[in-house]
This record gives C-alpha cells, structure tokens and sequence, in this order.
C-alpha cells in the first residue's frame, strides 16, 4: 500500500474539508449572536468590541480574524471594520438581511446534532433542544429566514427564468415574507400580487413590503389552508417552498390552488427537487433528509393528476438543488 498511489486525492481533500466546514458557519453564527457585526456598525479594536459586547477580549479578537478569513470584517490597523458583504446582509436594517437565517440555523443546528438518533428512531423526539430563546422565536426566526435566503439570489434567479409579462395578478400561497412577490413585481411592472399565509407571518411580511416600498403592488391576505380556500381570480400562482415531497399535502394544495386560478392561469411551483435517480444533488438530499423532497418527475406527476396540463421543468439550479415547474389550468 503506497500513499502515492491513491487516484482520489483530492476528492478525498474536499470530503476532509466539507468536514469541517461546521467550524465556519458556528463561528458566523456566533458573531451573530453576541451582537458583534452591530457593534462593528462603527470601526472598533478588539477590546472596544469585547467590551460594548461583553466579551472576553483575547477570544473575540481570535472570532474576529476567523470574520475577516469569511469577508464580512476586514484589518484596518488595530481596527476591525465591516465589509460591505456584512453591511449589505448582517445588520438588521439590511434589506437583505440575514440574521434571520442565522437565527433558523441555531435551531437546525441542535436538530442536526441529534442526527444519529433520529435516524436510529425514526423520530426527533431524542433530538436535543435548542436554547429557550430559540425555541420561543422560531417562527420569526423561520420566516426571516425565508427572507434571507430569497432575497440574496433565490428570488432574483426565480424571477429570471419566468415570463409573466402578460400576466396581471399572482397569488403567493404561504409566501412568507412575501419576497418572492417583491422580486416578481419588480422585474415585470405590470404584475400585482397578493401574499397568502397565516397571521403570525403576514405580520413579517407587511414590515418587508413596507420596506421595498411595494404596498401600492402587494397585498396581503391572511389563511389557513388547512380550513380556507385561496379565493380566485387570478392568473397566475407561486407554491415556493410548500410541496415538500411526500407527506406535504401536496394534492390537497394543488386543488386548492387550481380554483384560485382563472382558465388558462399559471402555476409555478418552485421546491428543492432531488434527481430523477433519488442520488442527489447534496441540498436537495440534505432537505429531503428532514423534511422531504419530491424528484422532478414526481412533482411533474402529481401536478398534472390534479389536473394541470403543460407541466414541465423549465429551469434547474443544481447549486441550490430547486427547480421551477410550470403547469397552466386548463
């Protein structure tokens, strides 16, 4: 056995790297939480942070290098100043912000660790809990998530691969934030929309909307799929991120929005979406791993058996692993 000859090295080298990426996202994660990229808001040494943070200073000094090898801080001196990737994404008045995802994956994170269990079980009851705090917000946490991962390139690539130049009306059910609208109604100006979900969310969305200035395009309607219907009249309809493979309801959700849309409406149906042969790509298997994950053509055939026609896969983004379905009411 010679270590030279091995024809996978650096297959193996990335395996060994992807490893131990968890250390760079905890690190992220914890600079988030300890407030750190707020009090960066003005340029700041290590002992100026740790301070206005509560913070030891030698270890905050060390998380903020470990800031500055990920690009959200950069040296100036003895100073640690944000960059504008962190300006643009890691302060709460962000359009774009993120901490909501970081927020969401403190709570995936203790769902992760009890990984072992919950495949040995078949439950996540053995799972370990999160901090209290956590666990109390995570709706929020949740839905600005959402946010987040929309509107920094999801929704602006969702939007990209679609034509709803003749279209006047879509309905976003269980559209979150409602970011996916904003994005839409910003490439196509003749488009209006109306964000569909239950209270507690729709309360999020209103501040987000607010935020892009696209009251006077986006309404609100609040829901509850599992006792109300959609309403009706409109041409054209998103489901991002709600038919989640088996066990989603997803026919239930399908029919529903068939009668909300007029003859000849659209439906985009935009999801993590696994490969035909069920062998990834790696962010479709991970989501399938916790929630649940159609493939292409499993998704293409319970849309068209609620009686869609035209269904089809229009466009793929293998980065993300999710693709868009589109499908028309006859």
């Amino acid at each position: 056995m010679n270590l030279f000859d091995a024809d996978n090295l650096e297959a193996a080298t990335a395996l060994l790297e992807l490893n131990w990426q968890y250390r760079a996202s905890r690190a992220l994660m914890t600079a988030h939480q300890l407030g750190i990229f707020e009090a960066l808001r003005e340029p700041k040494t290590a002992a100026d942070v740790a301070a206005q943070c509560g913070t030891d200073t030698g270890m905050t000094e060390k998380l903020l290098i470990a800031c500055c090898s990920l690009g959200v801080v950069r040296r100036d001196g003895d100073h640690f100043v944000l960059t504008r990737l962190a300006c643009d994404t890691l302060l709460p008045e962000s359009a774009r912000y993120l901490g909501g995802v970081l927020d969401h994956s403190e709570t995936l994170w203790w769902v992760f660790t009890g990984l072992p269990d919950i495949i040995r079980t078949g439950g996540r009851g053995e799972a370990p809990k999160p901090p209290e705090a956590f666990i109390s917000r995570w709706h929020e946490h949740w839905i600005w998530a959402m946010h987040g991962n929309a509107a920094n390139g999801v929704a602006q690539w969702v939007a990209r691969q679609l034509d709803l130049s003749d279209r006047s009306l879509l309905l976003d059910v269980g559209g979150g934030p409602g970011t996916y609208s904003i994005a839409l109604c910003q490439r196509f100006t003749n488009l209006k929309a109306v964000v569909w979900d239950v209270s507690q969310t729709i309360a999020i969305a209103e501040q987000v909307i607010e935020r892009f200035q696209m009251k006077d395009r986006i309404a609100v309607q609040e829901g509850d799929w599992n006792r109300d219907e959609f309403g009706e009249g409109y041409d054209c309809l998103l489901m991002s991120n709600i038919l989640h493979g088996h066990g989603s309801q997803a026919e239930t959700r399908l029919e529903q929005g068939m009668r909300a849309l007029v003859p000849g409406g659209m439906l985009i149906a935009h999801d993590f979406l696994l490969n035909n042969d069920k062998s990834g790509p790696l962010p479709a298997a991970l989501f399938n791993l916790m929630i649940g994950a159609y493939t292409v053509n499993e998704l293409i055939a319970v849309i068209r058996s609620v009686g869609f026609a035209d269904a089809s896969l229009i466009a793929y983004n293998g980065q993300r692993g999710a693709g868009i379905v589109t499908a028309m009411r006859p």
